[in-house]
């Protein structure tokens, strides 16, 4: 906010895109920093904050919006200007009566503000919604993934093939199966890819505790060999072990993919699978568009 407010200082009218361009000059972003997005991709965090900082100066009275998308700075912005603080931030703007009318103090206890202010008090709302839901997700990834490790070995095999049919490999549970124990050689299910077969995926489920390690990826390309297959997934509950992995990446006549527990449980959330929506929040912005058909 106070690089936007100085950047407005010279006494210029200038429309958002000018705003943008100038703060962004002002602070020397560059264009590696200007492109980085929110976490749900939806926006630029630099367009992010831009918005906002636009909208608390406005607010709180130190700029004023001759007409859509183009301000000016105010008398009040222009007297702060003569002795700047450091930074500008929410708990600045409540010397502003306007700004508390728009945006009210949280009425939590002491201990409650002073732990949010350290946290989130540089973040705009967007943003700390983004970081909520995301520890969220990442609390219910780890609950998820122990719950699975839970399973017994059948239990796991299966809740691997309906992983999959819910990423979409297969149309339906009627597109996977099953193998044996102990007559698999180390598959423990199959999914055709299309209705007739022609197209197989053969996967090896790991409920695992250590690291799972070569020998294994070795044992699985054997299975696989044995059946004539050249695409194959292991999915375990815990991680693999480097040499694992470097196998796995510089095989040249199989293809053979390892999702160890976090992109499991990842997965999971993703799709769907052993998990449901609690909760749904929707975030609604102003349609300019609709004002201005309104003022025709």
């Amino acid at each position: 906010m106070l690089p936007l407010l100085k950047v407005m200082g010279t006494g210029t009218e200038m429309r958002t895109n000018q705003m943008r361009d100038a703060v962004a000059k002002h602070l020397g972003l560059t264009d590696e920093a200007l492109s980085q997005r929110l976490p749900s991709g939806t926006q630029t965090a630099f367009d992010n904050r831009m918005g906002w900082a636009r909208t608390y100066l406005f607010k709180a009275g130190l700029l004023e919006r001759p007409e859509r998308a183009t301000y000016i700075i105010s008398q009040s912005g222009k007297d702060l200007l003569l002795n700047p603080p450091s930074a500008i931030d929410p708990d600045f703007l409540r010397s502003y009566d306007q700004f508390n009318v728009f945006h009210p103090p949280i009425k939590n206890s002491k201990e409650e503000r002073i732990a949010l202010d350290d946290a989130d008090n540089d973040l705009t709302p967007e943003e700390q919604i983004e970081k909520g839901v995301l520890q969220i997700k990442r609390d219910l990834e780890d609950e998820v993934l122990q719950r699975v490790k839970q399973l017994p070995p059948e239990g796991f095999e299966q809740l691997v093939l309906r992983l999959l049919v819910g990423m979409g490999y297969g149309g339906s549970m009627a597109d996977v199966q099953g193998v044996a124990r102990g007559a698999d050689g180390g598959v423990d299910g199959v999914v055709n890819q299309d209705h007739l077969g022609l197209d197989r995926i053969y996967i090896q489920a790991k409920r695992w505790e250590g690291s799972v390690g070569r020998p294994v990826i070795q044992g699985f390309v054997g299975a696989l060999s044995g059946v004539g297959a050249s695409k194959g997934v292991i999915m375990t509950t815990s991680t693999f072990a480097q040499p694992a992995q470097e196998y796995a990446r510089t095989l040249t006549d199989r293809r053979i993919v390892l999702v160890d527990g976090q992109r499991m449980s990842e997965l999971m959330l993703k799709h769907g699978i052993g998990v449901s929506t609690k909760q749904t929040f929707v975030i609604q912005r102003m349609d300019e568009d609709f004002f201005m058909e309104m003022e025709t």
